[in-house]
C-alpha cells in the first residue's frame, strides 16, 4: 500500500532535507514539499567529506557526475597521520571501499542535491514557527505556520531542521544539548598560497594530532574545474567560559587559532600564513561543538488515532553526532533513502508501524555512531600526542570505522524489510 499520495512536509532544506527530498521523488513519492527558512540557498559552509557508505545512495539516485565533477579525486588514502611538532609522518588509514571517499565544499554538495529537483518542489524563505494537530472533522491532520504569515497543510510532516529543530521543539523535545569540550575552527587555504612542498603535502587528507586538540586538512575540489582548496579543520579544547557569543557559530581572529598551535611544526605554521593570505578581516568561523543525547523516539502520531498521520525527525534533529568521523551528512543521506522507502514501500495501512520499522532499522546504527564519533574525538585529541599505542594506530582505527563505510542500507532494507516492503515496483 505505502503512503505515495500522502501530503509529505519536508522542514529544512540542508543538507539532511536535500538528500531527503531526492529520496522521496528517487523512490516515488508523489506529493512532498520541501520548506527551507533561509531565502536562499546559500554558499557558505565547510568542506565536507562523504564516504562511501553515502556515495552509493546518491550513486543510484545518479548524481555521481555531478559529485564528482566539483570533488576530489581517488585521494592516495583515506587519512595520513603526522606529527603536530616534527610534521614527521606516523602512518595513515586506506581507503575502505568503493565508491571512494569525495571531498567537496558544501555549497557543491547541495548544487548536486538540487540538480534534479524541480524548483516547484522548493517553498524558501519559510522559518516554522508552529505545527497545528487538527481535530476537526475534514480538516488536513497538520496545518504548519511559518513565520512570514504564510501556512500549509500535510499528512506527515518531517523534521530535517538540524540540531536546533524548530520540529523537535514543537514535539515538546526539548532538552540541551551538550557542550563537547571543543570548538572547531574553520577556513581555507588556497593552494597558491602555500610554500611547494606544504601544498603537495595537503593536497592529501592530513591530520596532525596534538595534545587535546588537531588540526585535519580536507583537500576539497580539483583542478580542472578550479574548486581546489585546503578545507582547514582545527578542533581545540576550550572552556565553554571563553565563549563570548551566544550562537553556536562566530567569525573569530585566526590569532585565536594560532595561539593553540604556535610550537607546533612548519607545515602547520604555513596553514596560518595561508589562512592570513586568504581572509581579508584576519578572521576564521569558529563553532562551538554541541551534541544531544540519542532520543529513545523519533516520532509522534495523532492523538485521535488517525493511522496515517505522524511527525517524525532526520538527520541531525534526531541524532545529532559530532564531526570525528564525518558521518553526520551520511547518516541523513542513509537515514533520507531509508524513511522515503519505508513510506513507499510499506505493505500496511498503519504509518505507526512504519515509523518503528524505520527507527528500529537505523537507531541502533545512528546511536552506534554518535558513541563512536565522540571516542574519536578523544582518541585524536590524546594527553599523549607522540605515542601509537593499541587504539590509536592505523590498523586499530581502520577496524574501528569499517563497519561505518561497508555497510550498504539499501542491503539492509531488503533484508529486514523482506515481510513488510513490497519491492514489486521499486527503482532500488
Amino acid at each position: 500500500m505505502g503512503f505515495e499520495d500522502k501530503r509529505i512536509a519536508i522542514v529544512g532544506g540542508g543538507l539532511g532535507g536535500m538528500s531527503f527530498l531526492n529520496a522521496a521523488l528517487y523512490t516515488g513519492l508523489k506529493n512532498v514539499q520541501l520548506y527551507e527558512q533561509a531565502p536562499q540557498f546559500g554558499q557558505v559552509g565547510a568542506g565536507v567529506s562523504i564516504t562511501s557508505n553515502a556515495n552509493r545512495i546518491l550513486d543510484t539516485f545518479g548524481l555521481k557526475e555531478s559529485m564528482t565533477r566539483n570533488s576530489s579525486g581517488q585521494l592516495p588514502a583515506y587519512m595520513e597521520y603526522h606529527n603536530y611538532k616534527t610534521g614527521e609522518y606516523v602512518g595513515q588509514i586506506e581507503e575502505f571501499s568503493e565508491p571512494p571517499t569525495r571531498l567537496l565544499h558544501r555549497a557543491h554538495l547541495l548544487d548536486s542535491l538540487k540538480e534534479r529537483i524541480p524548483e516547484s518542489r522548493l517553498s524558501l524563505g519559510k522559518h516554522l514557527k508552529t505545527v497545528d494537530r487538527n481535530t476537526a472533522a475534514g480538516s488536513a491532520p497538520y496545518t504548519l505556520h511559518f513565520q512570514d504569515g504564510s501556512s500549509t497543510d500535510a499528512d506527515i510532516v518531517i523534521g530535517c531542521d538540524g540540531i536546533k529543530s524548530n520540529v523537535r521543539r514543537d514535539m515538546g523535545l526539548g532538552d540541551d544539548p551538550n557542550y563537547s569540550g571543543q570548538v572547531v575552527y574553520r577556513g581555507f587555504v588556497d593552494y597558491k598560497d602555500l610554500p611547494t612542498e606544504t601544498a603537495q603535502l595537503l593536497r592529501r587528507t592530513v591530520n596532525f594530532r596534538g595534545p587535546k586538540r588537531h588540526i585535519l586538512i580536507l583537500p576539497i575540489g580539483n583542478k580542472d574545474t578550479q574548486t581546489d582548496r585546503a578545507a582547514v579543520i582545527g578542533f581545540m579544547s576550550e572552556p565553554i567560559e571563553s565563549w563570548d557569543t551566544e550562537g553556536w557559530m562566530a567569525r573569530s581572529d585566526i590569532d585565536s587559532l594560532h595561539e593553540h598551535v604556535r610550537d607546533w611544526c612548519p607545515a602547520v605554521q604555513d596553514i596560518i600564513a595561508g589562512l592570513k593570505k586568504g581572509s581579508p578581516d584576519d578572521k576564521m568561523l569558529k563553532q562551538a561543538l554541541y551534541v544531544r543525547d540519542p532520543l529513545e523516539k523519533w516520532y509522534e502520531m495523532k492523538a485521535d488515532g488517525q493511522k496515517d498521520a505522524g511527525i517524525i525527525l532526520l538527520g541531525d534533529s534526531a541524532h545529532s553526532t559530532l564531526p570525528h568521523q564525518g558521518q553526520g551528512t551520511c547518516m541523513a543521506i542513509e537515514s533520507g533513502i531509508a524513511l522515503a522507502t519505508v513510506l513507499r514501500h510499506w505493505k500496511g495501512d498503519s504509518l505507526e508501524d512504519a515509523f518503528k520499522f524505520y527507527q528500529n532499522l537505523r537507531k541502533p546504527r545512528t546511536d552506534r555512531v554518535t558513541k563512536t564519533s565522540y571516542e574519536a574525538g578523544k582518541l585524536a585529541s590524546s594527553d599523549s600526542p607522540d605515542q601509537l599505542d593499541s587504539t590509536f594506530n592505523p590498523d586499530a582505527l581502520m577496524e574501528r570505522m569499517k563497519w561505518i563505510m561497508e555497510y550498504n542500507v539499501l542491503e539492509d532494507l531488503r533484508i529486514k524489510g523482506a515481510d513488510v516492503l513490497d519491492f514489486q515496483d521499486s527503482r532500488l
